[in-house]
């Protein structure tokens, strides 16, 4: 179960997307690109069997990487063929057709294994707040401060992995902290509301700031 995507957080920091280090899973690499309208080309990838998947980012360049620009993708076509797009506001908005071009270099990369840990982490929490409600962990509705939070706990552990052996004053610690305080903030504001009888008005509210998790 993951609770937010890829693109989710590229909305917070795109530069995780353009760095060279190697904290985030680059799935697949290539050298000809080529974008027309929201249709993302590569003769030489298997965007399939990479595991390339929609709300993962693409990032395409023509020299330096860290100079490129990202791209959400939106379904994975075809082994050879995505459908991307400008990264949007709201997930629920029609494409916005990125720049055409030929002979691109590209690469799609990940943070996949960041999300799934805090998403497990935040699963927990809600499960244990579902079986005082009496629901069932299946009845959890998506919302966008739920995929914010996730994202803000990704991106603490990503830029806590850049800054390993980096100074005090490194600005990935400083990045680290910030997003690790986001992370409690957000999901100190949390409430897990349970709508028994489908009236779409919530008869129970519970907080997620008031559940700890313990080692035992």
């Amino acid at each position: 179960m993951s609770f937010c995507q890829d693109r989710d957080l590229l909305c917070i920091e795109p530069i995780v997307y353009l760095s060279g280090d190697a904290v985030g899973r680059q799935l697949v690499v290539g050298g000809d690109g080529a974008i027309g309208g929201t249709t993302f080309t590569s003769a030489g990838s298997d965007f399939v069997s990479s595991g390339v998947e929609a709300g993962m980012v693409l990032c395409t360049y023509d020299t330096i990487p860290a100079e490129g620009r990202v791209w959400e993708i939106l379904s994975v076509d075809s082994a050879t063929t995505l459908t991307i797009s400008v990264l949007r506001v709201d997930v629920d908005a029609p494409p916005v057709a990125p720049p055409a071009g030929t002979g691109l270099s590209f690469y799609v990369r990940s943070f996949g294994p960041q999300i799934h840990s805090v998403s497990a982490t935040l699963a927990e929490k809600l499960r244990q707040l579902a079986e005082v409600a009496g629901i069932a962990s299946a009845d959890f509705a998506d919302s966008v401060q739920l995929r914010v939070t996730t994202a803000h706990g990704a991106l603490a552990g990503v830029f806590l992995a850049r800054a390993d052996n980096a100074r005090p004053h490194d600005a990935n610690w400083i990045k680290a902290e910030f997003h690790r305080a986001e992370f409690l903030r957000c999901q100190d504001q949390l409430r897990l509301a349970v709508d028994v009888d489908g009236d779409g008005l919530a008869e129970q509210t519970r907080t997620l700031g008031n559940v700890y998790l313990k080692r035992v």
